[in-house]
């Protein structure tokens, strides 16, 4: 295996998973659930939530409900198919394969073991992808539900990067990593639509909501 004993985001790391690993954090109950539901949340929760606000406001003719789940599969979309690759190519190991070594890579290695699947979160990419997308959406919002939109999507997505790293699936450069890719994407796709409003792809996806 390829391994690389020094990498300068190490010491962040360790400390990171020193603190997540005490005994008071991982035998609390709240945050037990927490990581357990959050996990779930950034791989298929995500996903579903998008496709019910898509395809639930494109059947009711829900126009706004239909644009941020297309906007925001979009995200989730966009910052899997980056991270996927990203992944493939770093072949970091995970926490539990490594505990407290962060800095063991193996390129290519991931596309064949998930226990070298770490950099960066996929979950956390997905959801910030997804967080970002909707909140460029709920820009057209009144200030209220604006801020609403805003601050529940990204308060969800911090807390699918938590309990990635509690759950020792990530170390916590991975999530940060993820996060980024998340919103760039994010951000990206959502800013191209505003600048093509109702493009061939919109009428076809969104239908009457798209009017």
């Amino acid at each position: 295996m390829a391994t690389v004993e020094y990498c300068v985001l190490g010491s962040m790391d360790r400390t990171a998973e020193a603190l997540v690993e005490a005994s008071s954090l991982q035998s609390n109950g709240p945050l037990q659930l927490v990581g357990k539901s959050f996990s779930w949340f950034g791989g298929t929760g995500v996903v579903l939530l998008a496709l019910i606000l898509w395809l639930g406001g494109r059947l009711l003719g829900l126009r706004r409900s239909a644009h941020m789940g297309l906007r925001g599969a979009e995200g989730i979309v966009g910052a899997s198919a980056v991270s996927f690759v990203v992944k493939v190519v770093a072949g970091r190991a995970r926490p539990y394969v490594t505990p407290g070594e962060p800095c063991h890579w193996h390129l290519l290695h991931g596309f064949r073991d998930a226990a070298y699947f770490s950099m960066p979160s996929g979950h956390t990419a997905s959801t910030f992808g997804f967080a970002v997308a909707v909140s460029v959406v709920a820009l057209g919002f009144g200030r209220r539900p604006r801020r609403a939109v805003t601050a529940l999507a990204v308060a969800v997505a911090v807390l699918v990067a938590f309990a990635r790293v509690y759950s020792h699936e990530h170390w916590l450069s991975d999530v940060i990593v993820g996060a980024v890719f998340g919103c760039v994407t994010g951000a990206a796709l959502t800013r191209w639509h505003t600048r093509n409003p109702g493009g061939r792809f919109d009428r076809l996806m969104l239908g009457p909501a798209a009017n």
